[in-house]
């Protein structure tokens, strides 16, 4: 095993080399539900949070609000969300997912666990649940680095 700065400098490029291959094999996957992994993120939160601000949307998915907006543009579009003006203060903008979306949602989380499954083959239950377990760890070691 390398250590030290060159070590942590593999260990950065390998890690986004496998996240690269990984997000593009995502992509390619969700793409036939019509859906990208920022679009499939938003959906599974308005679903399982509600109805949200975008400004809580992009803190939530750790995305800028430009980038929120034009997602949502995308998704309203398609009426797989609408977007509500608030009552009290017209400049919040509240974003609920459509029963349209609702279905969208099931048919890409339906596609990325089927993707997940063949990504794992490989690895045993036991692996499987080292692995979410390292993954968990290195968040929680990056946020407070």
């Amino acid at each position: 095993m390398t250590s030290g700065v060159s070590g942590e400098v593999d260990f950065v490029s390998a890690f986004k080399d496998a996240w690269r291959r990984v997000q593009k094999l995502l992509e390619k996957n969700l793409a036939s539900a019509g859906l990208t992994v920022s679009e499939l993120r938003i959906l599974r939160s308005l679903s399982t949070n509600g109805p949200a601000p975008m400004t809580r949307l992009a803190g939530e998915l750790f995305m800028t609000p430009a980038s929120v907006t034009g997602l949502i543009d995308k998704l309203e579009e398609e009426k797989l969300v609408e977007r509500q003006r608030g009552t009290v203060d017209r400049r919040v903008v509240t974003v609920k997912i459509t029963g349209k979306g609702s279905a969208r949602l099931e048919e890409g989380l339906r596609l990325n666990s089927r993707f997940a499954a063949r990504a794992l083959r490989s690895l045993s239950k036991e692996e499987v649940e080292q692995l979410i377990d390292l993954l968990e760890r290195l968040g929680d070691g990056a946020a407070s680095a």
